[in-house]
């Protein structure tokens, strides 16, 4: 009995316990984010991956994405770890990265691993996840049915940039697959994937603090022929009907003018045909020009038919304003051609230039896989200029577009090869991967 009435107090002791703890907890999911130690500039590799692309929503200016995205980075605060298992990822620095424009997540896999160098006991720390996400594009609409979009997904980090920048992992290709693409019906999907880092402006921060972006580009063009087909031509049609007015004599205006209003209220309703296939937009697309040209056609039609009822010469009249009007129809149409040729040629060589930088990067990444059988590079300047050449692409130098002081980036640089004072935790010298040791991913 007095055993049991030991265990009995005991019991209540910790119940008690457990409740003091509960009240002084002051939420149960709030999580404390820590700066690093040794206050250095982290530089976060990242390789994408688009798996499949979804169902892209024009009128809601969405798309889909099913994404494997890696970060790669140096810790030396886990220098002689050598299996994930001894880390305790919830109580380690992170890079904070997030999804800056997705709209929903549906699905989100996170891992750690942890990739040693030979000969190095300091760790680079590699984050895998899996993502399945809805993401916001807002679309160009200007050329519409003969439009291309960049569909951008778009990675930040909740560090500023004094603490955290992007770049590519150039010892590995992004990759896009094109086979899973499930709106090939509608888009053209290109194998490109151009990847570059940036950074917030400032109007997009609420702080006083801008912060590192990561954009990952994929490009789509539209197939045309559905709207050429089934709004443009049918609209063709209905505004060529118009001459047939003419069959009516000058002398019955109602007929006449029932024949035109009537193809003009077709017009009319092809009208919100097109426009329930776009966004709520203040400018006119190409498709949009069409269609109220062709309407404004018809208006001129109608007013022929009222003034060739007062006339005196109705047949001169009805002979002279058919070839003006004719000849109005062939110039638009002319005109019209010309300009879907150059956007058309303009579109493709664009997708074009992109296409040669993709490849471009993937010979060079392949090269030096060849020669080093290495797969994580990046983490300094120099790492990406055995990669690239000393002219460094678009996106990976591009301190000047982001608006940082040079002065201010040299001695980020320059500090980051200092070695820090040796009482604080986890300060160790920076460790470059050797072109003669390989990391495997």
């Amino acid at each position: 009995m007095e055993s049991q009435l030991v265990v009995d107090r005991l019991t209540e002791a910790v119940e008690v316990l457990r409740q003091v703890e509960s009240n002084l907890r002051t939420s149960s999911d709030e999580v404390w984010h820590k700066r690093r130690p040794d206050g250095r500039k982290v530089r976060v590799l990242i390789r994408a991956s688009i798996i499949s692309l979804g169902e892209i929503d024009t009128v809601k200016q969405e798309f889909s994405a099913d994404v494997w995205l890696a970060a790669w980075y140096k810790e030396p605060l886990l220098k002689g770890k050598k299996h994930r298992e001894e880390v305790d990822w919830d109580d380690q620095w992170h890079p904070r990265i997030v999804l800056f424009n997705a709209v929903s997540v549906d699905k989100h896999e996170k891992k750690h691993h942890l990739i040693l160098e030979e000969g190095d006991d300091v760790p680079i720390v590699q984050q895998s996840n899996r993502i399945r996400a809805t993401f916001k594009e807002q679309m160009e609409l200007f050329d519409f049915p003969f439009d291309n979009q960049e569909l951008t997904i778009q990675l930040m980090s909740d560090w500023p940039i004094g603490q955290v920048e992007f770049a590519k992992n150039m010892g590995i290709k992004d990759t896009i697959r094109t086979d899973t693409f499930t709106g090939s019906q509608e888009w053209e999907l290109f194998g490109h994937l151009l990847c570059k880092p940036s950074i917030t402006n400032q109007d997009q921060s609420t702080s006083h603090y801008r912060y590192p972006l990561y954009n990952i580009t994929a490009h789509v063009q539209r197939k045309m022929g559905f709207y050429v087909w089934n709004i443009a031509f049918i609209m063709f049609l209905i505004m060529a009907l118009s001459f047939t007015a003419f069959s009516v004599p000058p002398n019955e205006p109602a007929d006449r003018l029932g024949v035109t209003l009537t193809l003009l209220l077709t017009s009319v309703a092809f009208k919100f045909v097109v426009t329930q296939s776009l966004p709520t937009i203040s400018y006119l697309t190409l498709l949009d020009k069409y269609v109220l040209l062709c309407m404004i056609f018809q208006c001129l039609m109608a007013v022929q038919n009222a003034l060739a009822s007062i006339v005196s010469n109705a047949w001169l009249f009805d002979l002279v304003s058919m070839a003006v009007l004719a000849g109005i129809v062939f110039f638009t149409h002319l005109v019209f051609g010309v300009l879907m040729f150059v956007k058309i040629r303009s579109t493709n060589k664009q997708l074009r230039q992109a296409d040669k930088e993709y490849l471009e990067l993937c010979e060079n990444i392949d090269r030096f896989y060849q020669r080093t059988k290495c797969t994580i590079s990046g983490f300094t300047d120099e790492e990406v200029e055995a990669i690239v050449g000393p002219a460094k692409p678009a996106g990976i130098d591009n301190s000047k577009q982001m608006g940082i002081d040079e002065t201010q980036t040299v001695r980020v640089r320059v500090s980051s090869k200092v070695t820090p004072p040796a009482d604080l935790p986890g300060s160790v010298p920076d460790v470059q991967p050797s072109r003669n040791n390989k990391y495997h991913v």
